[in-house]
């Protein structure tokens, strides 16, 4: 234990040692300019509690593993691209998240995504029977050795109905261009964002290896991800546990395509259509011009800009774990959608999950502007998903 005149809080040497090794040393870094408190959207929505990211620096400097606020952060890395010293907080507050997790302070909705990852191989608990249900009646082959393009679903739209239709989409378009690519079906798991997010390191760790075996054994060269989540994670973390494959997401091979001149046409939808950066796309991977280019290839929509777009947009909320917490008052999701609604567009487009999971139940409680992912924009006349 030690205090310093400048610092008469009280420091366990060894609590400090594990804070500092679990947030990879960012904590050093931050000076405590309070910046990236300013900038945390979830101040900006009513009844949200702002995350205090200063705060939670400072206590890992003190080598506290953190407060509420610590759970409540959805990872947009909104503050980081404000932070005059480039601290990397979000890997910081989830280094925090897994001390949390060590010292059984995690909240029970952590636990609980953990076992249903575990148990079921994805953080809804949804059977693990039912996970190919989705490509039933599609023709699909089965990634085997040999396969070089791999299509990875992921959890949420493996199982919800209204992504399924995405994803239905994507592999009509593939299919119409000439792409030959396997999936997984019933062999797929988890990619492990979720998991991540909410701290355990130690079955991460075991998940991502047993990952990187199964993509290993199909031959992929070229991983493609529906999820801007699965992206991130197949993108930056994959590689340090074996993974050689390229990683894209679903917009970038569809810009290749559209290139290469391979893309169907689009059919004809009038209106003015705007584009939601995701941002595990965005911010997290500076994929900001692929989808933007999609959608001017439609016949007849007008693309416009949001006022917060591309590194300043506004998060959907679901990122972070935040799709399996549930918040009081006005939530991100709301105020993302009201700003397209007061644009007066006629369909908010985005290219995650998550996003359109929010937005879609925006959408029922406000009504407005239709949403839809870039792929089913961009499908061709008389073809449905």
């Amino acid at each position: 234990m030690k205090t310093t005149a400048a610092n008469p809080i009280v420091v366990d040497d060894a609590r400090y040692a594990r804070a500092r090794a679990a947030t990879a040393g960012a904590m050093d870094m931050c000076y405590q300019c309070g910046t990236c408190s300013a900038t945390c959207p979830m101040g900006s929505i009513n009844g949200g509690g702002m995350v205090s990211a200063r705060q939670l620096m400072r206590q890992a400097q003190l080598g506290i593993a953190g407060n509420g606020a610590l759970w409540r952060c959805v990872a947009c890395r909104a503050c980081e691209e404000r932070c005059p010293r480039g601290v990397n907080i979000v890997e910081a507050i989830m280094g925090l998240r897994a001390l949390s997790f060590e010292e059984g302070t995690a909240p029970p909705e952590a636990h609980r995504l953990l076992w249903s990852t575990l148990e079921e191989g994805n953080p809804s608990g949804d059977p693990r029977a039912e996970r190919a249900k989705w490509s039933e009646g599609l023709g699909l082959r089965d990634a085997t050795a040999g396969t070089k393009t791999l299509l990875y679903v992921g959890c949420a739209a493996s199982y919800d109905p209204r992504l399924q239709r995405v994803v239905r989409s994507l592999t009509n378009l593939l299919t119409a261009s000439g792409v030959e690519f396997g999936v997984l079906g019933g062999k797929e798991r988890c990619c492990g964002d979720s998991v991540r997010s909410n701290g355990e390191r130690d079955y991460l760790d075991r998940l991502v290896g047993e990952n990187v075996k199964t993509f290993a054994a199909t031959g992929a060269e070229t991983i493609v991800a529906v999820s801007p989540h699965c992206y991130d994670i197949f993108r930056n973390l994959y590689p340090k546990h074996g993974l050689t494959a390229e990683v894209i997401h679903s917009t970038q091979l569809l810009e290749r395509l559209y290139d290469a001149g391979k893309l169907p046409t689009p059919a004809r939808r009038e209106g003015t259509v705007a584009f939601h950066d995701p941002c595990f796309l965005g911010r997290h991977n500076g994929v900001y011009e692929a989808p933007r280019r999609l959608l001017e290839s439609v016949p007849g929509l007008e693309l416009v800009e949001l006022h917060d777009n591309k590194s300043n947009a506004l998060c959907c909320g679901g990122g972070g774990g935040g799709m399996w917490r549930s918040e009081e008052g006005e939530r991100l999701s709301d105020r993302r959608y009201n700003q397209a609604k007061a644009a007066q567009l006629t369909t908010l487009a985005t290219s995650c999950p998550y996003c359109i999971q929010n937005f879609d139940d925006g959408a029922r409680r406000f009504g407005g502007p239709k949403v839809a992912d870039v792929t089913e924009l961009l499908l061709p006349q008389g073809v449905s998903p």
